[in-house]
């Protein structure tokens, strides 16, 4: 457990956090992968299905891997405990990465799909729980969950920088005049880093004192201590019942927001490959870099300055700035994102030419604004679920707050489908329109959502 008197975090926040940088290694290095194996014809290794469709399955990964984590805190708060779901998830996750190395239809890719979703769910939410579990003071956990989020973004980094350069280069070969790209052999490389992941976590266990040995059934209160079967069923108080309400109805609110971020990953990475010359200077940046790799970068950076940042607010004498307030920032933050979208598309006069080319330097833009606005509440989101949830939820809430996501996944894939219908220029322009309503109201209801987040029997 952490120490409160102790400015140090604990060492178990690094062994979760080195085993999230393995796990995102993977997944993210394989993500943007898998989209472009679905859309990138059949002689140069894809499956050459049609942009929309291979939308839309890319973003069932995206979706299913948020869903799936409700199912898995379940099973951790009543039966497992989470540091025994991160491991098997893990494992199962390794052999869904391993189904990609086999894929030669759009089936393997659905199989792909489920089993690394049903991995995810046992790993993720389990991992973000035993995080808040090595604190007993709440005001810590916003710059332990930031430091958090810094490694995972080293592990999408790295992940996304090797593999867009494995997939079109060493693992690439010719035949028959066509480039035949290694996605395959990429999905393996994600594979193995699973099970190394899995062997990390296990044997980093003696760091982690007693988080995650019980399932949360069975404990009680901040202090994570072994209650009575009668306390552990006992049904939730008013309180509880308040903070668990504002929970819900913030992970909601936050549908709109995934639901554009993650266009990044669909309709704009399609974007850059048809529309946007990627050169700079005589060198063709691959679009996984930009999508990924430098959100990623920015994320890493980034991470440590909104830890000091947020710890500096908690000190103010008026108090820290309230969760939504810091998610209407990153509503605002991705609606600017946004404005260089249309900036881009309008450089090229809004043109069905694909030979009509856009700046990649708009692109980096977008990127630089969206990975503001996931700082402002994405790792803060799991630090919020973790200071207000009763106990015996904490999981199956950290469940929730990935259930929105898992709706705005798969929201997301379908924008492809209505900008082939109403046009680019004008889907780019709303987007920001929506999202900035969307802070408005969020900055409306921020009172009354922060006194139900903080909800006390004792009062």
């Amino acid at each position: 457990m952490g120490n409160n008197t102790s400015v140090k975090h604990p060492k178990g926040l690094y062994v979760c956090s080195l085993t999230f940088t393995f796990e995102r290694f993977a997944y993210y290095g394989s993500k943007s992968l898998l989209l472009l194996f679905l859309a990138e014809v059949v002689l140069n290794g894809g499956l050459g299905v049609s942009a929309a469709d291979a939308a839309i399955i890319g973003s069932n990964l995206i979706a299913f891997t948020y869903l799936a984590p409700v199912i898995g805190g379940i099973i951790s708060d009543r039966w497992l405990g989470a540091r025994y779901c991160v491991v098997i998830g893990a494992l199962i996750m390794a052999a869904g990465w391993f189904i990609g190395y086999f894929a030669t239809s759009v089936m393997y890719v659905h199989a792909l799909v489920a089993v690394v979703s049903i991995g995810t769910g046992l790993f993720k939410g389990q991992l973000n729980a035993l995080v808040g579990e090595l604190y007993d003071d709440n005001s810590r956990k916003d710059s332990a969950y930031s430091i958090l989020y810094s490694f995972v973004n080293i592990g999408s980094f790295f992940g996304s920088l090797i593999m867009g350069f494995l997939y079109a280069n060493t693992f690439a070969t010719v035949v028959d005049g066509h480039v035949v790209f290694g996605f395959r052999q990429c999905f393996a490389v994600s594979g193995a880093m699973m099970l190394v992941c899995a062997a990390f976590f296990f044997f980093g266990w003696r760091f982690l004192g007693d988080a995650g040995k019980l399932p949360q059934s069975r404990l009680g209160g901040s202090e994570h201590h072994e209650v009575s079967k009668e306390d552990a069923n006992r049904p939730l108080t008013p309180a509880e019942k308040k903070r668990t309400t504002a929970i819900i109805i913030i992970s909601a609110f936050t549908i709109i927001f995934w639901t554009f971020y993650y266009q990044a990953s669909t309709s704009v990475l399609l974007y850059m490959q048809n529309f946007v010359n990627m050169n700079v200077g005589s060198f063709a940046v691959p679009p996984v870099w930009i999508e990924t790799t430098f959100n990623a970068l920015l994320c890493i950076l980034l991470g440590p300055v909104m830890a000091a940042i947020w710890t500096k607010l908690a000190n103010r004498p008026q108090g820290d700035l309230s969760m939504l307030q810091k998610v209407a920032l990153g509503f605002i933050f991705l609606g600017a994102g946004f404005v260089f979208m249309v900036g881009a598309e309008m450089s090229r006069g809004a043109s069905l030419d694909p030979s009509i080319k856009a700046s990649v330097a708009w692109l980096f833009g977008f990127i630089a604004f969206q990975s503001l606005g996931e700082m402002c509440f994405s790792p803060l989101g799991n630090s919020m679920v973790s200071k207000h949830a009763p106990a015996k939820y904490l999981t199956v809430l950290m469940g929730v707050w990935t259930l929105a996501t898992f709706a705005a996944s798969k929201a997301s894939g379908y924008v492809q489908g209505i900008m082939d219908k109403m046009g680019m220029l004008q889907v780019f322009i709303a987007i920001p329109v929506i999202l900035i309503i969307s802070a408005v109201l969020l900055l409306a209801l921020n009172k009354k959502l922060t006194t139900m987040l903080e909800a006390s029997d004792e009062n």
